[in-house]
């Protein structure tokens, strides 16, 4: 039960005192690195990324801790609970999104953005350093006319994605937005 870091070479966890990774990595000096945490409750190990903060991390940590002393409910982060590919479907399936003239561009470009970051991801594990190697990845490789996609392009399928999110966070499926205010190209 505690705080973890994930080393950014293996992703492996490891406890917070080690200074060394199993690969060699000097985890505390990594400017990378993710912090978890680690509790069990109702006798089943669970664990929650946090994110880049360690702060962040000892603050949720105290308060599970707080909660499991007082028998309280512990609220689990909804970011956590939610995949990009179950999202993508909700937000799809929305009517005020079904109705508009540019649903199949909306609907194109996020599967795009969904396909390139990965359906599977939870929206805690999902960060700004995505959509940055989204964009990368996507101005080099050929679009379906054979050449790379322009700037504005890549700025529109971001958008859209973002847009998705931020309509999660309306609706309450997701507490924050992961990706946040990101620059456009």
């Amino acid at each position: 039960m505690g705080i973890l870091v994930e080393c950014p070479n293996c992703k492996m966890r490891i406890s917070l005192s080690r200074k060394v990774c199993k690969c060699g990595n000097k985890v505390q000096k990594a400017d990378s690195k993710n912090y978890w945490i680690e509790y069990y409750l109702n006798g089943k190990r669970t664990r929650e990324r946090i994110g880049r903060s360690k702060k962040a991390a000892e603050n949720r940590f105290r308060e599970i801790q707080t909660a499991k002393a007082e028998g309280r409910h512990i609220n689990k982060n909804k970011n956590s609970l939610v995949n990009l590919g179950n999202l993508r479907d909700w937000y799809l399936d929305l009517p005020e999104v079904m109705q508009k003239r540019s649903f199949r561009h909306i609907q194109t470009s996020i599967n795009i953005v969904v396909s390139h970051v990965g359906q599977k991801l939870s929206l805690s594990q999902l960060g700004p350093e995505d959509i940055e190697k989204f964009r990368k990845i996507r101005l080099r490789e050929n679009t379906l006319w054979g050449r790379p996609a322009k700037p504005a392009t890549v700025n529109r399928n971001v958008a859209n994605f973002r847009a998705m999110l931020n309509r999660a966070v309306d609706y309450g499926k997701l507490e924050i937005n992961p990706i946040g205010r990101i620059k456009q190209l």
